[in-house]
């Protein structure tokens, strides 16, 4: 007799929370984005948990559809509703999202919220009715808790929701869980090892804690349960019980270098994204002013509940919780051995092909990708932008401006040609640190020209290119100017009119109609407040670290 199985991904999710685990369901949501981007979940929740999610960064990549009937389970927690007598029937809303879930589909996967999706699921056996999850644990606890995890339960037909929730037991402490073993009347399939690798296995199974150890391992870079991807695990971060379990399962995510799954479970625990600030002062090589970079994080915190910002005393580079690199030097002088505790390194200043490489051949296992950059005191340009609306073509009383100082043999380099202050309208080139305007000043003059000349500075971005971008001022980008190497790079004629040298400079801003400004100022105005100003950047960063870097 020939057999046929028809394996594929679920067609749906499902899942519960109230708001006291809604920081669990922050974790499902954007690790299922990862491996099952834009596909449908269907949650019942509380108005808080809904109104919560809606609020993270970033958004999650699914299509998510709400039912908020769990209002009047919202101050309760399972103590308080194991003394009230009704946890039995606060679970039944497992089957009731089922239910809403096979409405629209023909299939659904049931996952609690307090799992983290680190592979695709695509086990899925559709000639069955129903997939089981087994608890793998030893046979003491089976008679106290049930055969198979309530935490993880596929179907395709309401007969099962509907059985599962006439057979809740709620004289006991795991009243939908005891009795799954009688959802086996149906045609049913289990679902593997690797699938619902619980912390319950770990402390409780009959082969001990070593054992299940040696069975997790790191296999083409990724998690793997006797060679075979882990699926997802499902634990509680927050619970000192399983400590253990959790930092094994954090360990071999860290040596398999999975930035992303990290960055969520880290989300998970502080119930916030963290990004960590060396403590000023620091004498030599970390000693840094707080500017740059450095103030957008505060203003990121202002802007995003779910932000958070710790300064500290370890290291001399800035970093998202826990491993990923945000390099914010202007080159590699700063590269310390602190390279090869990160998962993901994001480089600001320098180039991909340069300074990108050359890290790459220092840890060839280390992702390290464009970053954006930033002005040299967002605070005060944000302030600006707060106040003054961007000018138009007609009411910038400037052709071109060039401010600039010469601190270091770097720049004197690339800034002492005396011929681009022969065609630039305004030019200020100073020597020193003592700068000619002040930085609200500088600001407003670059908000008034239309076009802004771009000279390498100590690296091969400067502060200028961003600043003049801010205020809609076309950048007139020169050789040494680095523009592919940003998450988002610039595009010439879209952001920019390259010039080679002073001569052609003149020639290359005729070119350019008033039309055309225009569209250029708008794309680059818009380019700024997607990818450097505070109220969009973090949510457009982590949004590509997550979902597609």
């Amino acid at each position: 007799m020939l057999h046929i199985y028809i394996i594929m991904k679920p067609s749906s999710f499902c899942t519960m929370s109230t708001y006291k685990c809604c920081f669990e369901l922050v974790g499902l949501l954007l690790s299922l984005s990862i491996y099952h981007p834009n596909e449908t979940i269907y949650i019942i929740a509380d108005s808080k948990t809904k109104d919560e999610i809606e609020k993270i960064t970033p958004k999650p990549k699914l299509n998510i559809v709400w039912f908020v009937e769990l209002d009047s389970y919202s101050h309760m927690d399972r103590l308080i509703m194991d003394k009230k007598g009704i946890f039995g029937e606060f679970l039944k809303n497992k089957m009731k999202i089922i239910n809403y879930a096979l409405n629209d589909n023909n299939d659904t996967l049931l996952l609690d919220s307090d799992i983290i999706i680190t592979d695709t699921i695509d086990d899925i056996d559709l000639t069955k009715d129903v997939g089981l999850s087994p608890q793998f644990i030893n046979e003491e606890y089976i008679n106290k808790t049930g055969f198979y995890n309530a935490g993880m339960l596929w179907c395709k037909s309401n007969d099962v929701s509907d059985y599962w929730s006439s057979i809740i037991d709620n004289n006991d402490s795991c009243p939908e869980q005891i009795n799954m073993i009688k959802l086996k009347k149906f045609n049913y399939f289990e679902f593997g090892e690797n699938y619902n690798l619980q912390c319950w296995r770990y402390y409780l199974s009959t082969e001990g804690k070593e054992q299940i150890e040696s069975y997790i391992s790191i296999i083409n870079n990724k998690i793997c349960y006797k060679t075979k991807p882990i699926k997802f695990i499902h634990t509680h971060f927050h619970d000192a019980r399983f400590k253990a379990f959790n930092q094994l399962i954090i360990q071999h995510l860290i040596n398999s270098k999975n930035y992303k799954i990290l960055l969520i479970i880290y989300r998970v625990i502080h119930n916030k994204w963290i990004i960590k600030v060396p403590k000023q002062p620091i004498s030599g090589l970390g000693s840094h002013n707080n500017d740059s970079f450095r103030q957008l994080p505060i203003l990121y915190k202002v802007q995003h509940s779910d932000v958070d910002v710790q300064y500290i005393n370890n290291s001399i580079h800035c970093w998202i919780e826990p491993n990923v690199l945000l390099y914010d030097r202007p080159n590699l002088l700063w590269m310390n051995n602190e390279i090869f505790k990160s998962s993901l390194l994001l480089l600001g200043n320098g180039d991909i092909e340069v300074e990108g490489r050359t890290i790459k051949e220092k840890n060839n296992k280390l992702s390290v990708y464009p970053w954006i950059f930033w002005p040299r005191n967002a605070m005060v340009l944000e302030k600006i932008l707060k106040k003054h609306n961007i000018k138009s073509y007609n009411d910038r009383s400037n052709e071109s401006i060039f401010i600039g100082n010469i601190e270091n043999s770097t720049q004197q380099t690339y800034r002492n040609n005396a011929q681009w202050k022969d065609v630039i309208t305004e030019y200020y080139c100073t020597t020193g640190k003592t700068h000619l305007f002040k930085q609200d000043e500088y600001l407003m003059k670059l908000r008034d020209s239309k076009f802004g000349l771009c000279l390498r500075g100590y690296g091969s971005k400067c502060h200028r290119e961003v600043e003049l971008m801010a205020f809609g001022t076309v950048p007139i980008i020169t050789s040494e100017v680095c523009v592919h190497s940003f998450m988002e790079p610039l595009k010439e004629n879209i952001h920019y009119i390259y010039v080679k040298d002073p001569t052609d400079l003149q020639e290359k801003i005729k070119q350019v109609n008033q039309t055309q400004w225009e569209q250029m100022s708008n794309n680059c105005f818009d380019w700024y407040q997607r990818n450097v100003h505070s109220k969009n950047s973090w949510n457009t960063m982590i949004h590509r670290i997550l979902f597609e870097l």
